[in-house]
């Protein structure tokens, strides 16, 4: 019996043991952490701990592990050192990136669509065709998210940290506004402090790729680097949080990028049905803080279907004071202004409910799966967004579409045996 009780229990533990190291140190054998996959697509609503992707968000500390095996603080000169300095060099980005593009490629998971230069495809292509559903051509892919539910306005900030982000955080904290910011890697590791303080303050932190090029221009492994290296930062700063929702720089995106974002990462695409041009202050004569602020009103004061999901940027004092002087009129027009996730009441984070929930213990979500449904798989995690969402929480029904968070009978299927696997060694002791 003790002997039955004892392998019972070991089987249990080893099936929860996990250690965890910054997806960015050295390892010496990848051929250990291969994917454990079917010959046909995953059915697993969620990547197995071994997954090649799995291990590139599984820090939960202030501190990384460098490729030597030093341990860093977030925003030291040798964290700096770890990422890197301009266009990633993808030869050197983690071999676990290379082997989940490798497969999802083999698998067929990656449309072949040419290459465009800077959201301009050769003569013969279509951009605005099925098969290529360019976002720069206004083709909205399935999935993609271009407007608010009517009557809520989606508050987000393209470019940061920079600079001229701390007045734009005041106000925000001030004002309990609960914002997206869709971060650039290389800039979140040039202004790590600001990135922290957006984060604390309970916004929403989302990628908007390493640096900013246009990625349909870029190879599948350039945009793996872009897209991998600024989860991966973002994770450093928000406690091993998963980003779940993306920007493509200069809303320039089709299928094959889509799939490299949704299917490696998990990420959801987020456009936007208004433009404030206001990252042209200074460089166009027409963009000014007057015609920035007349276009907002215009907007602002219209009609409420569908909700709005404004193109703002926290690149300069100019654009940061247009949001902070049309936020009045925002309240005053009774919009419901929330974050991007809050819009849908959806989840921040792909393992987190929110800026201050549990973190779960999962990784990035299996192809075909939207998100998780992390209420039903965490007893410590709360079931709604609390004071991580505050004035934005709560979403009604009628204020979701078909980007919401709706786990389908499936995905919960998937949840309880999951979790019955799990706990099935209880049951077996308790019967001994």
């Amino acid at each position: 019996m003790a002997t039955r009780i004892f392998t019972t229990l070991t089987l249990l533990l080893a099936s929860v043991a996990s250690v965890s190291a910054h997806p960015l140190a050295a390892t010496s054998d990848h051929a250990a952490a291969e994917h454990k996959e079917a010959r046909a697509l995953p059915t697993t609503w969620y990547h197995e701990e071994d997954h090649p992707a799995a291990s590139l968000f599984r820090r939960q500390n202030a501190t990384v592990t460098t490729a030597n095996g030093t341990q860093v603080v977030v925003g030291s000169d040798a964290w700096v050192k770890s990422y890197p300095a301009g266009n990633p060099d993808v030869t050197k980005m983690p071999q676990e990136w290379i082997n989940a593009l490798a497969k999802a490629e083999a698998a067929g998971l990656i449309p072949n669509i040419s290459l465009s230069v800077e959201g301009v495809y050769p003569s013969g292509i279509d951009p605005g065709s099925t098969e290529v559903c360019s976002s720069t051509d206004q083709c909205r892919g399935d999935g993609d998210i271009w407007d608010a539910p009517a009557g809520m306005l989606g508050v987000s900030f393209d470019d940061g940290p920079t600079e001229f982000s701390p007045p734009l955080y005041a106000f925000l904290k001030a004002q309990n506004i609960k914002a997206t910011h869709f971060f650039i890697g290389e800039q979140i590791v040039a202004f790590p402090q600001e990135a922290q303080t957006a984060y604390q303050n309970g916004d929403d932190l989302a990628v908007h790729t390493w640096t900013h090029r246009y990625m349909t221009s870029l190879s599948n492994s350039e945009a793996v680097a872009e897209l991998g290296y600024t989860m991966q930062v973002i994770s450093d700063v928000t406690g091993g949080r998963i980003p779940k929702f993306w920007r493509p720089p200069y809303g320039d995106s089709d299928n094959r990028i889509r799939a490299i974002a949704k299917h490696l990462f998990g990420l959801t695409q987020v456009d936007w049905n208004q433009d404030t041009n206001d990252w042209q202050l200074g460089e166009n004569a027409s963009v000014t803080p007057a015609s920035i602020a007349a276009d907002l009103k215009k907007w602002i004061t219209g009609p409420k279907t569908p909700g709005l999901i404004i193109l703002e940027h926290e690149l300069s004092n100019g654009s940061v004071t247009a949001f902070m002087d049309a936020y009045p009129l925002m309240q005053s027009s009774g919009w419901d202004i929330r974050n991007i996730p809050n819009l849908f009441n959806d989840q921040w984070y792909s393992n987190s409910l929110n800026d201050n929930s549990t973190v779960v213990q999962l990784d990035i979500i299996s192809a075909g799966v939207e998100s998780i449904n992390l209420s039903s798989t965490s007893t410590a995690a709360p079931a709604a967004q609390t004071s991580g969402s505050t004035s934005n929480s709560n979403a009604s029904a009628s204020g979701s579409n078909s980007n919401s968070n709706k786990t389908n009978a499936a995905t919960q299927g998937a949840v309880l045996k999951s979790w019955m696997a799990l706990f099935a060694p209880l049951a077996i002791i308790a019967a001994l």
